[in-house]
């Protein structure tokens, strides 16, 4: 966004009125206005049609469609809760269109999570946490809800495993606690959580490996991680969407799973005796 700015700073010095006025309201309005139409984007800001075209063309682009989708781009990572239900209502009718829409990008999420993750870098991946001694997960704000997924998966495996758990205050005197054996996972999606970012930088920092799973190889958690992982979280709604990344989260369990079969399958069995020993679970036949 920065770069944007400057260009847009830059080129400020050549634009009409209306046109700065129109700049000014899409700048001070990101969230609502790089989801608007040209009329919508007009009426908003009280210019006509023609300045939305004009200020696109004299900043370069060969139209609103262009200049929307750089916006979109570099304005992605800020979208707020309200703006991303406001695109959703947007476009559908119904509470069935909202069903099959939700349960369709879903689809196309897993789709392309699976094209995009190269086999090396998962089997890398799925060995680093295999090796380690001690698993460390960090997952912030709803992708908190992964990592104690991924961690009691973990478990069932017998790791030895510490979910970071948010609010109690004590993470960064355990992170003291970090040695040569241990590895930390980093779990975060747009918009990414500044703290789970700095946990992976003070353990790469201190020389731990360090593993990420993310949305894209640019994302900031990216660049501290000594393998990355990537699932597509897209979705028009004010929640993010974490099929693909569960899906994902559940072939880095099985396959961690099948790396030590034997070792797998001593651990839960030794999970089922105490289950039923514990009445764990309900049975309907007692």
């Amino acid at each position: 966004m920065e770069l944007l700015t400057k260009e847009i700073k830059r080129e400020n010095l050549l634009l009409t009125r209306a046109q700065r006025k129109m700049l000014e309201y899409i700048l001070s309005h990101e969230d609502e206005s790089i989801f608007l139409n040209i009329e919508g984007l007009a009426k908003k800001a009280n210019v006509s049609k023609a300045t939305v075209v004009r200020l696109s063309k004299s900043l370069g682009y060969k139209g609103y469609p262009e200049f929307q989708k750089e916006l979109r781009l570099h304005f992605r990572n800020k979208l707020t809760s309200t703006s991303r239900l406001q695109k959703t209502v947007g476009k559908v009718a119904n509470e069935g269109d909202v069903l099959i829409k939700v349960l369709q990008t879903d689809l196309d999420n897993i789709a392309e999570t699976l094209k995009q993750i190269p086999i090396q870098e998962f089997r890398k991946f799925i060995k680093s946490i295999d090796l380690a001694e001690r698993i460390i997960i960090v997952g912030l704000r709803s992708a908190y809800s992964l990592a104690i997924f991924l961690g009691i998966a973990l478990e069932f495996l017998q790791k030895n495993v510490w979910v970071v758990q948010p609010g109690i205050g004590d993470m960064w005197d355990r992170m003291l606690g970090l040695k040569k054996g241990d590895i930390v996972i980093g779990i975060s999606f747009p918009r990414y959580t500044k703290q789970t970012v700095e946990v992976l930088r003070f353990a790469k920092q201190k020389g731990v490996k360090t593993l990420a799973v993310t949305d894209s190889l640019v994302s900031p958690l990216a660049q501290y991680a000594d393998f990355v992982l990537t699932a597509r979280c897209q979705l028009d709604s004010f929640i993010e969407s974490f099929t693909a990344p569960l899906s994902l989260i559940n072939a880095i369990v099985t396959a961690l799973g099948v790396l030590s079969k034997n070792r797998s399958m001593k651990s839960l069995k030794e999970l089922e005796d105490i289950w039923e020993k514990q009445q764990v679970y309900y049975n309907s036949t007692k």
